[in-house]
């Protein structure tokens, strides 16, 4: 049973999706094994809903079933066929837990998946349509304008809530700010990287997950200030450095690091959360 989004973000040897808790239960995270499972990465399913898994041949009185139970809250259980991102059909027996925050609200849905492959033959593959271009939302983009110069607006003008604890809840949402998430203890293991994250920085969820920060570092590396930000971790205190460090394939780029620790909803140390920002080296040598 997984009853916390903390321990739903933990679970790395189950097969799993956590999705937002109100429609349309867009994905926030998904793990290694959802992808190799399913053949898509996280990168191209972030803020989606989950409707891609679905085909021809998929049952609509299970997909009934589970949007009931979801819809209510509760915790369901089904056995529905899936297709891969290749077309390929899977029987999926799929539990979705509710979590909830400490009033009893639900805040996110994590799914725990078991596939099993179709007998050859039985039920052909599905060949998937090219994806339409979707125009914007002007709410959508109304919305995220505003919460860009909320963002913006100097610390001390900025309401109190800003200022609070960072909730694990907040941090997995941050769609906007390149953000990585680790455990709350050494080795300090990765357990998310958001979308933002995985552009700058040239790896994916699935290649990262499990390993440390040090991924990023190379030659330049100010090892003295990352020892600084350690320690700061060590005592559950945020801290925030200028270093270098290196993408994918070895691109060196100058990164502002902010890191804090971030909490449940008993206020308990959950998770550290680095958010970085790539800084223009010609402009902050001038």
């Amino acid at each position: 049973m997984v009853a916390s989004l903390a321990e739903a973000l933990m679970l790395t040897d189950d097969c799993r999706v956590i999705t937002s808790g109100q429609a349309p239960y867009t994905i926030v995270h998904t793990n290694k094994a959802w992808s190799q499972l399913t053949g898509f990465k996280y990168l191209e399913v972030a803020n989606k809903s989950h409707g891609f898994l679905q085909g021809p041949h998929t049952e609509r009185e299970a997909l009934a079933e589970l949007k009931a139970a979801v819809a209510t809250g509760l915790y369901s259980k089904v056995r529905i066929l899936n297709y891969t991102k290749a077309g390929d059909p899977f029987f999926n027996t799929l539990e979705c837990f509710p979590l909830k925050d400490k009033h009893g609200v639900v805040t996110h849905f994590c799914g725990v998946l078991t596939g099993e492959p179709v007998p050859d033959g039985s039920i052909p593959r599905f060949e998937r349509p090219v994806a339409p271009v979707v125009e914007p939302d002007a709410e959508a983009l109304e919305a995220e304008a505003a919460a860009q110069h909320e963002a913006e607006r100097p610390a001390e003008h900025r309401p109190k809530r800003h200022r609070r604890h960072v909730m694990l809840s907040e941090a997995l949402a941050n769609s906007k700010d390149a953000v990585v998430l680790t455990e709350a203890k050494p080795p300090y293991a990765i357990t998310h990287v958001n979308q933002p994250w995985q552009e700058m920085c040239g790896y994916t969820l699935e290649e990262v997950e499990g390993l440390t920060n040090s991924i990023l570092h190379g030659p330049e590396t100010d090892t003295v200030a990352i020892d600084d930000l350690m320690n700061n971790v060590r005592r559950g205190e945020s801290a925030s450095a200028t270093v270098v460090n290196y993408k994918k394939g070895g691109v060196r780029f100058v990164n502002q690091v902010q890191v804090t620790p971030v909490y449940d909803e008993d206020d308990e140390l959950q998770q550290f959360m680095a958010m970085l920002h790539e800084v223009d080296e010609s402009i902050s040598s001038v």
